[in-house]
């Protein structure tokens, strides 16, 4: 390809080993393999970070991870914080020189309905924005003692949460901007935040959007696809390519691979 920003797929529901993603993540002819910590093959132990260095001689692939969707990164709990620094180290030790980026969603937290519209706990929280902060930046320091950086995505996102935004920018953590998320999340608060704070932006997931059904083939949906495209390609972005099933990623990774080599 001529752009130099690199092309991963997920880990698909439709397998049940890491080996099997990995043949397609050759066939393709993509960078790297995001594995998915919510599927029990990708559990880091040390059984799996030999089969990974196995895989990686094999393969010439690269590894990033996401973590847990059910990941509560603003707990008001000491010893759920606790528990996250211990498992962030566990998970550091087996995956260092193997994998070197983790995905955490950055998740608003529980909610109250009143009156027929939800209510964020954490929005009428006056410690959320210190105590998120300082929980990252511990999970932060952790990682970066096994060489892996941390990327944050915006999943559902409220306008309290902008402040946070802000304040992790400024501590220079980095952001993963899910596209699709942007649309069907607050239609386009995230891209909102992302402009107004110059996010720092270096992994990205792309999928298209129909209605408010995500994870749509890259030529299929609302979205301007290749105005991302430009964008990933301008900033230098890894990008997931983050089509679900192997029939329409095969689609969209021919799609954005022609894109990019008309650049």
């Amino acid at each position: 390809m001529n752009s130099t920003i690199k092309l991963g797929m997920p880990t698909l529901m439709e397998f049940t080993s890491i080996k099997e993603n990995l043949e397609i993540t050759k066939q393709l002819n993509l960078d790297f393999l995001e594995l998915n910590i919510n599927m029990q093959y990708c559990t880091p132990t040390d059984e799996l970070r030999l089969k990974l260095i196995e895989y990686k001689s094999e393969y010439n692939i690269d590894f990033t991870m996401h973590f847990y969707d059910t990941l509560d990164i603003s707990s008001t709990s000491k010893y759920y914080r606790n528990y996250l620094y211990t498992e962030f180290s566990e998970i550091g030790k087996h995956l260092e020189g193997i994998v070197h980026k983790m995905v955490l969603h950055l998740d608003p937290g529980a909610f109250m309905t009143i009156n027929s519209t939800k209510k964020y706990v954490y929005g009428f929280d006056k410690s959320y924005i210190s105590r998120t902060l300082n929980t990252l930046i511990t999970i932060r320091e952790i990682l970066h003692t096994f060489g892996i950086s941390i990327v944050l995505e915006n999943v559902p996102i409220h306008p309290f949460m902008e402040n946070l935004y802000k304040e992790l920018n400024d501590h220079a953590f980095m952001f993963c901007f899910d596209i699709g998320h942007d649309v069907i999340y607050n239609n386009y608060l995230f891209s909102s935040f992302k402009e107004k704070h110059n996010l720092f932006i270096s992994h990205m997931h792309m999928h298209n959007v129909a209605g408010l059904k995500d994870h749509q083939e890259l030529s299929v949906g609302d979205l301007d696809i290749d105005s991302y495209i430009d964008y990933a390609a301008d900033h230098n972005i890894d990008v997931v390519i983050e089509v679900k099933d192997v029939e329409n990623l095969r689609k969209s990774v021919s799609y954005i691979q022609k894109k990019l080599n008309k650049k």
